[in-house]
């Protein structure tokens, strides 16, 4: 932690810095190569076993937590709720994606259907369930494990550094100015779990399709990210310290 803070208050005595790349993703991107550390796709935290998540100031927008797509019968579940559930896309339409958030006891219409979590404590799973527009339950065995989801955030963000970053645009490139970090230490997995049963962490969906190319109509999967909005990471972490 102490060469994390070290490192930030180099970060931010450059001022305004340059992305690296465009997109919503530059804030981290840039961040990160700040820092020295390489991207990868491993759910391993990114510092010295330190997960860190970014944030524009004036974004109120949800924080991924980290990735996990339902299990079920089949080897490729997330590709047959996409094909079977889903809905056209906007430009080739006669594919289907689904892209949505869900919080748990909650009915939301997808297509002509409805997606309802629910947490089963006794089979320690979240539990799907997906019922046609008259009520009749089409689906109740895709979920997401207790044990599988406690491993994630043990394993990933025992410790999570959230550093905040002014932004403006110059030429049509963006720039990013880090001014805050927190530092938090996850609470437990009942904290996360009852977090979940208030609707305070979502899931969401994120398929789509590759429009053009080889794969064109292949699933582009994005993945099933479990989320919470930066106000509520006191319920879910214990903040151990703030950097200006």
């Amino acid at each position: 932690m102490n060469k994390l803070k070290n490192k930030f208050e180099a970060i931010k005595k450059l001022g305004w810095i340059k992305s690296i790349r465009k997109g919503s993703t530059g804030i981290g991107a840039t961040f990160e190569k700040l820092l020295g550390v390489n991207e990868n796709s491993f759910e391993i935290p990114d510092f010295n076993g330190i997960e860190i998540k970014t944030k524009r100031n004036y974004s109120n927008s949800f924080t991924s937590l980290f990735n996990y797509s339902p299990e079920g019968k089949y080897s490729y579940e997330i590709e047959k709720i996409k094909d079977k559930y889903g809905y056209p896309d906007k430009i080739i339409k006669n594919y289907k994606v689904l892209n949505k958030s869900f919080y748990c006891n909650t009915k939301i219409r997808v297509s002509n259907y409805y997606f309802i979590l629910k947490v089963n404590r006794k089979s320690k799973k979240i539990i799907l369930n997906i019922i046609d527009l008259y009520g009749n339950l089409l689906e109740n065995d895709i979920y997401w494990d207790f044990d599988e989801i406690k491993e994630k955030l043990n394993r990933k963000l025992h410790f999570l550094a959230f550093v905040n970053a002014s932004r403006k645009i110059v030429n049509n490139d963006e720039y990013f100015k880090y001014y805050k970090m927190d530092l938090y230490e996850l609470k437990n997995f009942e904290t996360f779990i009852t977090l979940f049963e208030k609707g305070i962490i979502r899931i969401t969906f994120k398929m789509s399709i590759f429009r053009d190319g080889t794969k064109i109509g292949q699933l582009h999967n994005h993945g099933t990210s479990f989320d919470i909005k930066e106000e509520d990471l006191s319920k879910l972490f214990n903040r151990i310290d703030t950097f200006y």
